[in-house]
């Protein structure tokens, strides 16, 4: 998994967060031992797409995706939402709003494809991919974005990352598009009866109400059972 709090977390002695919790809970109810590790992000889909790790927590869903893994369930329910600068006043009701504005998402990820869609349809807009959230947000704040900037970001981590390192004035303009967030197990290295096993089991646990437990105590919000 990539380190994304409060929905991962490299803690002090294992990881920690909503996805390993669930992902432990799991584990538990099929009586399987599970070891997460925390990684850049381009380094865990690596090792998921090489076949050297049996899964990966809060995969964004998509074709190609659903192709190369077995993907279960939604686990959670999430959003990009969009920040900008101290003193601007616009808010965000469609991509017109927009128009002229810097877009700026940290990349290759979802959240800067989300962000150059956002570009694509905001007339006379340009798209900055960076390295990192942080930086994002940092640029931002020191406004190196110029005067009509936004960030694109997930929800809950632009919510940790703020109360962290201070928002200095940054305002939630609007939410861009929802999203959810799954666990990804590997075609190559599970056998399909133990991959079935864990899906079965993370249903279950979303209907009786374990994961939605796990989410309260993160402040997160638990995808509906399917």
């Amino acid at each position: 998994m990539q380190p994304f709090p409060p929905l991962t977390t490299n803690g002090t002695n294992k990881p920690d967060g909503f996805f390993p919790e669930v992902l432990q809970a799991v584990c538990a109810s099929i009586k399987v031992e599970c070891k997460a590790e925390v990684y850049p992000w381009r380094r865990a889909f690596a090792m998921m797409s090489g076949g050297t790790a049996d899964g990966m927590l809060m995969l964004l869903k998509t074709p190609e995706r659903t192709v190369a893994f077995n993907i279960g369930p939604p686990v959670l329910q999430s959003a990009y939402v969009l920040y900008t600068a101290p003193g601007t006043t616009v808010r965000y009701t469609s991509p017109a709003d927009l128009a002229g504005y810097t877009v700026a998402g940290y990349g290759p990820s979802g959240t800067s494809v989300a962000a150059e869609e956002l570009g694509r349809l905001a007339p006379n807009s340009r798209v900055e991919i960076e390295v990192d959230n942080q930086t994002a947000l940092r640029k931002l704040r020191q406004g190196r974005y110029g005067g009509k900037a936004v960030v694109v970001i997930n929800k809950e981590l632009g919510r940790f990352l703020l109360n962290q390192d201070g928002d200095a004035g940054l305002r939630q303009i609007g939410e861009l598009k929802k999203t959810e967030y799954y666990i990804g197990l590997s075609r190559t290295r599970m056998p399909p009866e133990l991959a079935e096993r864990f899906n079965q089991a993370l249903r279950q646990l979303l209907r009786d109400g374990t994961i939605n437990a796990i989410a309260q105590k993160f402040d997160v919000k638990a995808a509906p059972p399917q």
